[in-house]
């Protein structure tokens, strides 16, 4: 009877054991590489189904990559029509970004921390699919409330979080070459910092960068929700609320035909001054609310990360080694989007470029805080050398005692561990089956019904070509374009409300 109740107990501990190590798995790059590798070749249903078996082992982790795993099982089950497991993604990884920012302040990722926080490109992306997902469900009402929480998100961080005297310099020096605010301060307010930096490497991408006109607002302000507010509240009649978004907007891309347009014909509208730079701007002659089309193009795969390794060697400090990421520039050339119907013919603009955006938030607020927490390392083990050394030298000069030699050794050997520190700040993860550029039109739903969307390449030769039909009773229309490895999905949805 013993034997038996010790039999059952190991069977009982051996199965406990079982579960909590099944309970997560602890997936890497190599997994996301195959996500990554499915996704492009063109095989969504594959992708899918491993994204989803991933993020429904993550479910209710925290750490480690669990929020990646997510985000990535959304936008590949949204991409592959799989909606609901998209939501059902989407919003586990919605809660992680609840749980990081619940204090008040959103908590970005800082590369070479253990746990993946998200930047906030991922936050709004997020919701950008959200929208999609419920629009595709035929629930307005509840995608309208995914673009205000996105408007408000983002309003939060321009009035709230984000730094007014940076706001401010980008305004003072619009359409000057001017290092970005953050590295400005940074170089005159903190020496070890500033030499960090510029012992980094990085003069060529940096030089690059700087060399770019400032806009009068920084392109870490991403125009993705501004559009999509002012889109949601076209649909509201609420035009007020909209010529808010398109001001930012007209801020971030002056030139930029459809923002302008857009912003003129919500000025008039509403009787307002209409500012100088846009006195020749024709509005458009049809209403912004009702029998609106609107066509999405999402092109690309997202800036990754390339790595650099630099010795950071300052006057009366220890070497530094210092291993970081900086984003990567490789930026595909822009698929030109189209559409005519009614013998209307539109071309798209340019909504967001994820490159330019991750190259803004590197330089305006990763590399400043790098640079920062190198230096930051770098004096500290200074002291730590220092004492060492100092520590060496007092029992050196010390009189002879029992294991003097003993402890003279452990003291040499600490100084030659305090004699250099290596600080490791390199990251892989990004989030890798999200677009890199979006570009987006709008136009009247014809008599007919019927649009034709097509995609040319930078030759004009077409890639892809659709007529699509709407009902009668159609009101607002949304087709979302996802090019992916030279394939292309699109997805047409509809609203009657």
């Amino acid at each position: 009877m013993r034997r038996r109740r010790r039999s059952r107990g190991a069977i009982l501990l051996t199965a406990l054991l079982a579960l909590a190590g099944g309970c997560r798995s602890d997936f890497t790059r190599q997994d996301q590489q195959k996500l990554q590798q499915l996704y492009y070749s063109g095989d969504l249903d594959r992708a899918a189904e491993l994204s989803m078996k991933m993020s429904d082992a993550e479910n209710g982790e925290t750490g480690r990559e669990a929020l990646l795993w997510h985000l990535e099982a959304g936008s590949i089950n949204l991409d592959a029509g799989r909606f609901d497991e998209a939501l059902t993604a989407l919003e586990r990884a919605e809660k992680l970004f609840w749980l990081f920012d619940r204090q008040g302040r959103i908590r970005l990722h800082r590369p070479g921390t253990a746990t993946y926080h998200g930047y906030r490109n991922d936050r709004l992306v997020l919701g950008m699919l959200k929208f999609f997902t419920y629009f595709s469900r035929g629930e307005l009402e509840d995608a309208l409330v995914e673009i205000r929480r996105l408007r408000a998100g983002q309003y939060l961080y321009l009035l709230k979080e984000s730094d007014p005297n940076l706001r401010e310099y980008d305004q003072e020096n619009f359409g000057r070459k001017v290092a970005p605010y953050r590295l400005r301060k940074l170089e005159k307010e903190n020496q070890t910092a500033a030499g960090t930096f510029r012992a980094a490497g990085v003069q060529a991408e940096y030089g690059e960068y700087k060399d770019r006109l400032r806009p009068r607002l920084a392109l870490l302000f991403n125009p993705l929700p501004f559009y999509l507010s002012a889109l949601g509240y076209y649909w509201d009649n609420q035009f007020d609320e909209a010529a808010v978004d398109l001001k930012y907007l007209f801020w971030l891309q002056p030139d930029n035909e459809l923002f302008r347009r857009d912003y003129a014909t919500v000025l008039h509208l509403l009787g307002e001054k209409i500012p100088p730079e846009l006195a020749s701007v024709k509005p458009w002659d049809y209403p912004l609310t009702d029998n609106l089309a609107v066509v999405i193009l999402a092109q690309g795969i997202p800036p990754g990360w390339k790595e650099r390794s630099t010795t950071v060697r300052l006057p009366g400090m220890v070497p530094g080694h210092w291993k970081f990421n900086l984003p990567e520039d490789s930026r595909a050339q822009a698929l030109t989007l189209r559409a005519s119907g009614g013998g209307r013919h539109c071309v798209g603009s340019e909504l967001a470029d994820l490159t330019s955006i991750a190259q803004d938030e590197f330089w305006q607020l990763t590399m400043p805080e790098l640079a920062g927490g190198a230096a930051a390392a770098i004096r500290s083990k200074t002291i730590e050398h220092e004492a060492a050394k100092a520590s060496l030298a007092a029992l050196l000069a010390s009189p002879n005692f029992d294991g003097k030699a003993l402890a003279v050794a452990a003291a040499t050997a600490q100084v030659a561990a305090t004699s250099s520190v290596s600080i490791n700040d390199t990251d892989w993860r990004r989030w890798v089956t999200i677009a890199q550029r979006y570009r987006i039109l709008h136009l009247p739903i014809p008599a007919n019904r019927e649009i034709t969307v097509e995609i040319e390449g930078a030759d004009r030769k077409s890639l892809f070509r659709k007529t699509l039909k709407f009902e009668p009773e159609t009101t607002r229309a949304l087709i979302y374009l996802r090019e992916a490895g030279g394939k292309f999905y699109l997805k047409q949805w509809s609203t009657m409300e």
